[in-house]
This record gives structure tokens, C-alpha cells and sequence, in this order.
């Protein structure tokens, strides 16, 4: 259930219809959770941010402002998923955006409904049918422009398993349906690399820069199916769930998982995941 939405620092009742990120998915957004009133890992989502809307050619010049109205919000609404959503803003019909029209920030906050307990443990997984797209152009971005994820949930929605590979067009892999996934082979943290597809998750980045603390090696590889069968661990991250192991994968029951458990462990630690 929708519990709060604000525009540009005050409440809100819906979305104007002239946004562009209504009309063209021109924006991007961040999803975290927000527990006693402390999004989790609130850095690393401004951060990325940050670097969307650069890469993607939208002004930043409020982000301070930005983080502080955020700051009031989650004092208001304590608890539950937290979505930031900036767009270009106002325009009119075409492509080309209006240089002088400034963006716009949307909080939303939704009830946390939270996922089976159990997938904390080990969960059952395969692979997707659907294939994404490629595009070197927005790849990596969460951009607003989501509808390859929604096909895939509702394939996903035919499966027996909580979340799913998904490669691209070419047959690599590339992520989860709504997460990002990494193997691990001979005590080696491998990510798939996302240049020209998928998403790159804010708990994919918090793993990777914590992965030396940890005394493991992380590299962003090109990644085939055949690797997966070959892995010694699979996971799947996301910065609301945290990570699932997977136990059995393409039918095949997966050895223990020493390294995916010290990373759980080291979120636990860290208070990111209870």
C-alpha cells in the first residue's frame, strides 16, 4: 500500500501528466528500505543518483536540497520501501527537452511486505526465456523505462522460483528479474559485466567494495550459462532483500555455500540486513 508521496519537498497526490518521465521514461529512480526511520545504505542510492543523472544529461544542481528534503520525509514516514524517482520534468510533446525546464524529485513510500523467510536460507532457480535488449546507451542506469523487467516478472510469475536468471539477446547473463546475481568459483566473487544490458544495483556495489574487507577477489566478467553450471555458489543481491543463496540451480543441487553465508553475515553485521 502507498503510504506517502511527495514532489519537490512537499506532499502530493499524484504525478503531473506533462512529466517527461511519464510521457518518455526520461528519469531514473533508486529503491531502498527505510527501518526506524534509517534508509539502508542511503550513500550508495544518492550516489548513484548522482551518476545517473549525469550520465543521462539531467541537472543536478538540487541534489542537496534533494537529500534534505528526503531527510524530512523519511522523519514522517519512518518505515517501509522508499522509491526516489527523478525525472527531466515538464514538457510537451517531442523528444527534445526544453533546456530551461528544471527536473523533479518524487519520494514514494510503500508498506513493506516482505519475502518468504526462508529464501534467506536457499532458494530454487533457473533460467529466464525472455532475453533482454542491448543498449550501451542506458545500460547500467535504473532508468524509468522498465518494461523488459515487467515481461520477465510476469514470466517469472509462471515459475516455482523466487527470482531468475536473465541473459541478452547474445546469451550472456546479465542479472536477476530484479536483482543482480553473482557466482562464486574457486573463492572468486564473478558479476556479470553490464555494459551494454542490466542493471547495476546498489547492494552489487556495496558487495563489490566490500569484497577485499572479506579477503575475496571481485571481478566483472563476461558470463555464460555454462559458467553458472560450473559455479561453486550462486546468489542473487538486492538492497531490500539482501541475498538469497541458490541451492539448486537448472535442477542441479549446489554445493555448500561458505562464501555467500560470510556475506549475509557481514550485512548482518553491518545492520543492513536483520
Amino acid at each position: 500500500m502507498l503510504i506517502a508521496a511527495w514532489l519537490n519537498g512537499s506532499p502530493v497526490a499524484g504525478m503531473p501528466v506533462d512529466d517527461r518521465g511519464f510521457a518518455y521514461g526520461d528519469g531514473h529512480f533508486t529503491t531502498l528500505p527505510v527501518r526506524g526511520g534509517e534508509p539502508v545504505l542511503l550513500d550508495y542510492h544518492w550516489r548513484r543518483l548522482l551518476l545517473s543523472s549525469q550520465s543521462l544529461n539531467i541537472p543536478v544542481a538540487g541534489m542537496d536540497r534533494w537529500r534534505q528534503d528526503f531527510a524530512r520525509f523519511v522523519a514522517a514516514h519512518p518505515d517501509g520501501i522508499a522509491k526516489i524517482i527523478i525525472t527531466r520534468g515538464a514538457g510537451g510533446r517531442g523528444y527534445l527537452p526544453d533546456v530551461q525546464q528544471l527536473p523533479n524529485c518524487y519520494f514514494l513510500l510503500w508498506t513493506e511486505v516482505p519475502h518468504s523467510s526462508g529464501n534467506q536460507a536457499g532458494i530454487e532457480s533457473g533460467i529466464l526465456q525472455g532475453r533482454l535488449g542491448l543498449n550501451p546507451l542506458t545500460a547500467g542506469h535504473k532508468h524509468l523505462n522498465r518494461l523488459e523487467q515487467v515481461l520477465l516478472r510476469q514470466e517469472l510469475a509462471l515459475t516455482p522460483w523466487p527470482e531468475a536468471v536473465v541473459c541478452d539477446l547474445e546469451g550472456r547473463v546479465i542479472e536477476g528479474v530484479f536483482s543482480n546475481l553473482f557466482a562464486v568459483q574457486a573463492g572468486r566473487l564473478l558479476t556479470p559485466a553490464l555494459s551494454a544490458a542490466g542493471v547495476r544495483g546498489v547492494m552489487r556495489s556495496f558487495l563489490m567494495d566490500s569484497a577485499g574487507d572479506l579477503q575475496h577477489t571481485v571481478l566483472e566478467t563476461g558470463l555464460q550459462t555454462d559458467d553458472l553450471d560450473q559455479a561453486d555458489e550462486l546468489f542473487f543481491c538486492n538492497s531490500v532483500f539482501g541475498i538469497w543463496p541458490v541451492i539448486r540451480f537448472n535442477g542441479r543441487i549446489m554445493p555448500p555455500n561458505p562464501v555467500t553465508q560470510r556475506l549475509q553475515q557481514h550485512l548482518k553485521n553491518a545492520r543492513i540486513t536483520a
